[in-house]
């Protein structure tokens, strides 16, 4: 039977349709066809759903099939094999040779994951703020030209295999109609791409796009070469990725490959997303019980003519700028050393003071984030772990700065340990309206560079997005830079706050840290100073 190719293209990637035999006398058309059909492609998908015999002559024309695309930069994939084929191929030991994707079995149940509280959250915000990119996680990087791209490329796709988080989906339960997720999709492949300039132009306008969410892949990762300088733009949806994931733990990993190669790691040392999800999601009432009354009787207290900085109502002449980022001069890294207190207590402590103190009230609700990973298997868990805490102070009892800071560090330290009962926080809206404090570690998303083996990465902050708005009333995020510098960042809703009122908050917040540096100061001294 004489073999039958139809062929389809999308982008960079073509689908070849085989009919019949691939044997001896079909291989010299099917070769004829390929090479012609697969010129510029990045991808080429061989469609075997209706082949119903395949020789050695045919598994040779398929070797150099793969070896043509691999030359031009690319890949082959054999899609859905018959039994009887895919028998062959196993037998011949092809399939580690040739990527071949089997049909599902018809009989198998998907798993539908649930969402952990803080990725409901997510994504309920980004449903509701759907022209956003608030759920955009990533950076567009300048490359070092001494970086070998397609080195980079191998590595960052190996990378991309090896992590459940990469293949979630967010999809809908068939039997529940919740927003769900599934850890079944297929991780799409990573290229070296050549853009001219005008095309890296239309290609950075992604940047500003929001992520499609139902059964979409979440990511979106590009390695492209330009006439004068080469380009790495990574791309995550927060619900799936937080700022340690991707600043400290894919960064590390991809530097691990890239230095020493993909056959290097010891992947049974990755722990799958999926079963932390359900771990958390299979703790009873019971078990959450005490920790949901420790939330819920925080944030009774909370009003946000009280515990926020006094809202303007905003200036139509601000326009839609929303974001104040204001460098500190007068506090580096090296403050902290040999400290009792560390960074992120210190400058929690500055906002809790600051807020107090500009409206006159004796004590303090907010909320703080936090990386969510405590136990050494969490610290290397890829994917979204962080929570939102609420805290509290009473400052009707004076103390000394140095009580002040020390007991923070307790209070932070018994929240902690309520952290599975979050749920109650996210589901009934608590946190809605507090000010939410985080200390953001790394340069990825503001400034700085990062190591690739001895070459260095140049990040550039992504395009600011006017549609954008901050996730509660006031998120004040204090950014500790590589080089030891502290700068805040104050992001803001422009239906409550002008910008002048942004930078007397800042300026009460530089002149808090300043008090908070003299140990034996009293912190009624510092809420009523001038």
């Amino acid at each position: 039977m004489a073999i039958k190719i139809d062929s389809t293209v999308n982008g960079s990637t073509i689908t070849l349709t085989l009919m019949g035999d691939l044997s001896t006398l079909e291989t010299k058309d099917f070769d004829t066809a390929f090479a012609d059909s697969v010129k510029g492609m990045k991808e080429a998908l061989l469609d075997f759903s209706q082949v119903e015999y395949i020789s050695s002559a045919g598994l040779r024309s398929l070797f150099l099939a793969k070896k043509l695309m691999t030359k031009q930069g690319g890949d082959l994939k054999i899609l859905y094999p018959s039994k009887e084929v895919m028998e062959v191929f196993k037998a011949t030991r092809y399939d580690n040779i040739v990527t071949i994707i089997q049909r599902k079995d018809e009989t198998a149940k998907t798993i539908f994951y649930p969402l952990r509280p803080v990725q409901r959250m997510m994504v309920d915000t980004h449903f509701q703020k759907a022209e956003s990119t608030i759920m955009n996680i990533g950076a567009l990087a300048e490359l070092d030209n001494s970086i070998d791209l397609d080195r980079l490329a191998e590595a960052m796709n190996d990378l991309l295999n090896s992590y459940d988080i990469f293949r979630t989906r967010l999809a809908f339960d068939p039997e529940t109609g919740d927003i769900c997720q599934r850890f079944d999709g297929e991780i799409k492949k990573v290229y070296v791409e050549s853009l001219s300039e005008e095309g890296f132009e239309q290609r950075k306008l992604e940047l500003m796009e929001p992520f499609k969410l139902i059964d979409h892949a979440l990511y979106r990762i590009y390695i492209i070469k330009t006439p004068k300088v080469n380009y790495l733009y990574m791309d995550f949806y927060h619900a799936i990725m937080d700022g340690v994931a991707v600043i400290i733990l894919f960064w590390r990993e991809l530097n691990r490959r890239y230095v020493k190669g993909i056959n290097t790691q010891n992947k049974s040392l990755n722990t799958d997303y999926s079963d932390y999800i359900l771990e958390e999601a299979n703790l009873t009432d019971e078990q959450l019980a005490e920790g949901r009354a420790y939330w819920k009787n925080i944030l009774a207290a909370f009003d946000k003519n009280k515990h926020l900085p006094p809202m303007d109502g905003g200036n139509p002449s601000d326009g839609l700028e929303h974001e104040l980022e204001t460098p500190f001069t007068n506090i580096d890294k090296s403050f902290f050393k040999d400290k009792s207190f560390n960074e992120n207590t210190f400058f929690m402590a500055a906002t809790m003071l600051s807020i107090a103190s500009l409206t006159g009230a004796d004590d303090s609700v907010m909320t703080w984030v936090h990386n969510g990973r405590i136990t050494p298997a969490e610290r290397r868990l890829m994917g979204l772990m962080l929570d939102q805490f609420p805290i509290s102070w009473d400052f009707s009892k004076d103390i000394s700065v140095a009580e002040f800071l020390t007991g923070l560090e307790a209070k932070i330290a018994e929240g902690l340990k309520y952290r599975k009962s979050l749920d109650v926080v996210y589901d009934e809206g608590l946190e809605d309206k507090c000010a939410c404090f985080i200390l953001q570690k790394g340069a990825i998303g503001r400034r700085g560079e990062m190591k690739l083996g001895n070459s260095s990465v140049t990040f550039e902050e992504l395009p600011a997005n006017e549609i954008n708005v901050a996730e509660n009333i006031i998120d004040i995020e204090f950014n500790a830079h590589d080089d030891g510098t502290f700068a805040l960042v104050l992001n803001y809703d422009i239906k409550y706050y002008s910008r002048d009122s942004m930078k007397r908050f800042t300026q009460k917040i530089t002149d808090i840290m300043n008090d908070l540096k003299v140990d034996t100061s009293m912190i009624s001294e510092l809420l009523n100073k001038k």
